[in-house]
């Protein structure tokens, strides 16, 4: 979850169900202890308005501070999530997700030794929580591709609204003539139609959301500032989970020493220079493991590139999201006038595939059950020249 994009309904309602509760939960054990919200930045700019005109220098600073620090938040996520990227880290979002857990944990701390905060210390700390929750909204705005907000709600129940219009509008036209006997069909077709996901989506969020601020209510009044411990150790739950699994990466293949090759330097002679062959592996050895973030690492091949090569490891698992973010790299590909050839697949890894629309991706002939196959079709699909002139080195990414 904290490894790539999230494109799939079940990986974005995940996200959201997982995360947007600590944002109620945090906001209410806030308003509890320090007497103030401190994700809602549209009713913090509302109050520091009113502190101006009242000339209230106690509300222009508490609400500044807020809104400030929820600002410093956001960009402090783009910052530790653009540092992990720089730096080859699989899972990129992982640093924002500790981050949070930290400042929870210090506020938690501080709640506990102080369980009435006064004064400057008191707007210091629902400072560091706003901080807190301009991480997590950049962070799984990141993620989400900007589809999920989970510190605040009044974009989603705006999105609910125009959401449910055009549910309600599309169902209308469905059971027109009053055919009820389509209702049995319309709660099949549901399950697929773009609003009705939206809405599933949108729900999660609010309901999160909700459950987040009723627990967190309750626990305050039974553990006051220690209450702050259950969404640190879940964010760290998370990171640790998502630690647990192994990422795979792509390498640049060696030419001269790959295992699988047999004939290294016919191979070698033979490739065009605008053909790249990569392989997916993962460096903890013969263990089963995610399959990478496609994008980052198509943002890494040679501008001379015009047919890649990517030899499929058979322990690397895919699901619907890791499918998607392919789908998403081969349209980028194709838009560059790129083909990919994709070398190894096994017959469970093919069903998967094949199940969530590999045929709609690309051209199934570009599917080779071993490499050298792939090999003889990217020399045929290739546009230039016979002659590989280019330095064979091997790249992580």
């Amino acid at each position: 979850m904290l490894s790539a994009r999230a494109y799939s309904l079940r990986q974005k309602s995940r996200l959201a169900i997982s995360l947007s509760w600590i944002g109620g939960y945090t906001n209410v054990v806030a308003l509890l202890g320090l007497g103030t919200v401190v994700s809602h930045m549209t009713g913090a700019t509302t109050l520091m308005g009113k502190g101006l005109a009242t000339r209230n220098a106690g509300q222009c600073v508490l609400f500044g501070t807020l809104l400030l620090m929820f600002l410093a938040g956001a960009a402090l996520s783009a910052v530790m999530t653009e540092f992990a990227k720089r730096h080859g880290w699989r899972s990129k979002y992982v640093l924002p997700v500790v981050a949070e857990a930290a400042l929870l944990s210090i506020i938690g701390i501080y709640l506990v030794r102080y369980p009435v905060p006064e004064g400057t210390i008191a707007y210091g700390m629902a400072g560091l929580a706003a901080l807190a929750m301009g991480i997590q909204n950049a962070t799984v705005t990141k993620i989400s591709d900007a589809e999920v907000r989970t510190t605040h709600l009044t974009g989603i129940f705006t999105d609910l609204g125009l959401e449910t219009v055009q549910y309600l509008f599309w169902s209308k036209d469905l059971l027109t003539k009053r055919r009820w006997e389509r209702v049995g069909k319309l709660l099949i077709i549901s399950r697929r139609h773009p609003s009705a996901q939206r809405l599933l989506l949108l729900v999660s969020i609010a309901g999160s959301f909700g459950f987040g601020a009723v627990i967190g209510c309750i626990a305050y009044g039974y553990l006051a500032g220690r209450a702050l411990c259950a969404p640190a150790c879940f964010l760290l739950w998370i990171v640790y989970v998502d630690l647990r699994t192994p990422i795979a990466d792509v390498r640049e293949m060696d030419l001269l020493n790959d295992p699988e090759l047999k004939l290294h330097d016919l191979v070698n002679q033979l490739l065009p220079r605008d053909v790249f062959l990569y392989r997916i592996g993962c460096a903890r050895g013969n263990l089963a493991h995610r399959a990478p973030d496609f994008q980052f690492w198509l943002d890494r091949i040679p501008d001379n590139c015009r047919v890649v090569v990517l030899a499929i490891s058979p322990l690397t698992r895919f699901n619907s999201n890791a499918v998607l973010d392919l789908e998403a790299a081969v349209a980028k590909l194709h838009a560059r006038s790129r083909k990919l050839i994709i070398s190894g697949v096994t017959p469970i890894q093919f069903k998967t595939l094949n199940a969530l629309g590999i045929a709609r991706m690309m051209d199934v002939d570009n599917l080779c059950p071993d490499l050298e196959f792939a090999i003889a079709r990217a020399i045929a699909l290739a546009p230039g020249p016979s002659s590989r002139l280019r330095t064979v080195t091997r790249r992580s990414v």
